[in-house]
């Protein structure tokens, strides 16, 4: 049993022995390419490029997870090769083509050749809806990508027994603005204001037939709110009469209160502009 003991040891030492040895001739193989490369490179222009920090699959997104920034001589970088101060520009879009770890993101490799795709910015189960504005709607023109709005519905209702009063109530709290005309970013390239003729809201596919109907049968505006308030927008049903107190009450069926609905939202962007947008109706 002891003869029997030892020989599993001396099998056990040998096979340490020979993982040890290879790790270290790994490791010493790691150290001298990384020698040659310095050596190659001195002397070399280096300049700061955008890679993929690990296999990424066709489909898969652009973002500070999945990349990384790496020098790599001038003269062997693509001239279209995404660098990091650019980086922003295709974040959150999509590959048309796999990319191995290491490789360099050029703008080819982007669906849509570069431009980020307007529906890859969409969470899933939500949907782009679209009105037109203009200068007096838009608050003049101070909406932008990011804001959050609040919905708020004005009609006269038209069933029997109604009032014949017109009613407003909050229809929708905290709609995102996905973009405003064709721009997705707050401002243009040279830092100047654009102008713009709709607005683009994040819904979901309920919200976006209710804010249809809505705006076929009354008016909807757009009361532009906080980036720090995501408090639901509770505002009772508001009538004519009750802004002025001490009126008597007339009589009639009453209203039944319709209760806002909460929706998904983008987080984040702009807002501090306070204003109110008129959407249409």
């Amino acid at each position: 049993m002891k003869k029997f003991n030892k020989n599993w040891l001396l099998l056990s030492a040998a096979i340490g022995l020979g993982l040890l040895s290879a790790f270290l001739m790994n490791k010493a193989v790691q150290q001298r390419m990384d020698q040659l490369d310095a050596e190659a490179n001195r002397g070399l222009e280096m300049v700061e490029v955008v890679v993929a920090n690990r296999d990424l699959e066709k489909g898969d997104v652009l973002v500070a997870d999945t990349v990384a920034s790496r020098q790599v001589p001038k003269q062997y970088v693509h001239a279209s090769a995404v660098v990091p101060a650019s980086f922003s520009q295709i974040e959150d879009a999509r590959l048309q083509v796999p990319l191995k770890r290491g490789e360099v993101v050029l703008p080819a490799h982007i669906d849509g050749l570069g431009q980020r795709v307007f529906s890859t910015i969409l969470k899933k189960g939500m949907r782009a809806l679209t009105f037109e504005v203009d200068e007096i709607s838009s608050t003049a023109g101070m909406l932008r990508p990011g804001d959050r709005v609040d919905l708020i519905y004005s009609v006269m209702p038209s069933y029997s027994g109604a009032s014949s009063e017109r009613v407003l109530f909050p229809l929708l709290s905290n709609v995102s603005i996905l973009a405003t005309g064709q721009s997705v970013t707050k401002q243009d390239n040279r830092g100047t204001e654009r102008r713009y003729t709709n607005v683009t809201l994040e819904v979901s596919p309920a919200d976006a037939n209710r804010i249809l109907l809505a705006k076929s049968t009354g008016d909807l505006t757009a009361v532009l709110r906080s980036p720090d308030d995501q408090e639901k927008n509770s505002s009772a049903i508001l009538t004519p009469d009750a802004l002025i107190p001490g009126l008597p009450k007339k009589s009639g069926k009453p209203i039944a209160p319709v209760v806002p609905q909460d929706i998904e939202y983008l987080i984040g962007g702009g807002g501090g502009n306070a204003g109110v947008a008129t959407l249409g109706g």
